[in-house]
């Protein structure tokens, strides 16, 4: 596919999600205004907002382009910043429902696991691409980079943002089989102390071992996570095939929570049936497959893990919050990239975006050969070198 078809069909992609986003915001916090039952469109102003900054961003981001975000002081002033963020949320930060997870700056609530997800792809983007052949080492393939992970990791957990820290444990193991790293240590290393990690941090913490038993047995679950999946259930089941009509859902208007945030795809479902749910799924996915020919295209490894990173990053958050709605997977808190209410959110994945794109732009011309597979990834640079000149 030509490169510049790919980055049109990115933004595409993208604009028409963040509308569509816009529209069931408006839908879902119309009536959260005041006592007088008024319309309220705060909600979908600072979105809008939110959307606006993220689109400048991206482009700032893609007029930069891949060599900028190669160079070392700006990997670390990323990382850096992130990690200062973290350390000001942990002592200052807001607690909502229990959780210490945003700085508040007047207007807006800044949230630094966000931010983290974006470190995580640039720093693991830019570790394997000085290192090259080395990668192919346990120590500079992977404990260096688990070593950087756990830092990072740590301190998100430490805000009690568990769904985050999976979501980059993730994104680094995917970059690190894409990188010529061996794989086969990281699963080794990740293996040994999963049960552990579980055990700690999953069973023995009351909220999250009962997100777990809800999982397991929704109907029967008791407290909050119960009744979340329950009402979740019962607003996908009530849109049936094509749904009850946008902004007629009920679910959203006194029984299901965080239905502008975490749930917001039950209501879609319900308003737009299973039809709505299967064309925003088929959507992302649409969004991966581009993200991955994006990837594809790329002329070194430093492009090739910055595509599949921030591509990684944007599908299995959307793709995890599909599941936790229909309870196919434990209840996690996640937004639904470009639907959910949550502006450190949206400006992440337009960043994200403006990655996808600088990659795009930067190999808008270059010729794929037939035999090229996002597969070859695993090769280092100097094979790939060496297959072109034997070509």
């Amino acid at each position: 596919m030509n490169g510049k078809w790919l980055r049109f069909q990115l933004w595409g992609l993208i604009f028409a999600l963040s509308g569509f986003g816009l529209v069931m915001i408006a839908s879902t916090t119309g009536m959260m205004g005041g006592k007088d039952g008024s319309m309220t469109y705060s909600f979908i102003v600072k979105q809008a907002l939110a959307m606006a900054l993220g689109v400048a961003g991206a482009a700032c981001i893609s007029a930069l382009g891949v060599e900028r975000l190669k160079q070392t002081w700006l990997v670390a002033l990323m990382v850096g910043g992130t990690l200062c963020a973290l350390a000001a949320v942990l002592a200052l930060g807001r607690e909502i429902n229990g959780a210490r997870r945003w700085i508040d700056l007047g207007p807006i609530n800044l949230q630094p696991a966000e931010l983290a997800k974006l470190a995580v792809v640039l720093g693991t983007a830019w570790h394997f691409s000085r290192i090259a052949e080395r990668a192919r080492s346990s120590l500079y393939g992977v404990l260096i980079p688990l070593a950087g992970f756990a830092v990072i990791a740590g301190m998100v957990y430490l805000t009690k943002d568990l769904g985050s820290v999976v979501v980059m444990g993730v994104v680094l193991g995917t970059m690190i089989l894409f990188s010529g790293a061996p794989w086969w240590y990281f699963l080794c290393v990740v293996g040994s102390i999963l049960p552990a990690l579980l055990f700690f941090s999953v069973y023995s913490v009351g909220y999250r071992r009962e997100r777990m038993l809800a999982f397991l047995d929704p109907e029967n679950a008791e407290g909050p996570t119960g009744y979340h999946l329950r009402q979740s259930f019962i607003a996908i089941g009530s849109g049936g095939l094509f749904g009850v009509g946008l902004g007629e859902s009920t679910a959203k208007l006194a029984f299901l929570p965080e239905k502008h945030t975490d749930f917001i795809f039950a209501v879609i479902c319900e308003e737009m049936g299973l039809v709505g749910g299967m064309a925003l799924a088929f959507a992302f996915l649409l969004l991966v497959g581009t993200g991955l020919g994006i990837a594809a295209r790329a002329s070194d490894l430093h492009q090739r893990l910055l595509a599949v990173g921030a591509t990684m990053v944007l599908g299995l958050q959307a793709f995890w919050n599909m599941l936790v709605v229909t309870g196919a997977v434990p209840t996690k808190g996640l937004t639904l990239p470009f639907i959910s209410y949550g502006g450190s959110s949206v400006v992440v994945c337009f960043a994200l975006v403006g990655i996808l794109d600088a990659v795009a732009r930067a190999n808008a011309e270059r010729r794929v050969s037939t035999t090229t597979r996002i597969g070859a990834a695993i090769r280092s640079d100097r094979a790939l070198r060496w297959q072109t000149e034997g070509a």
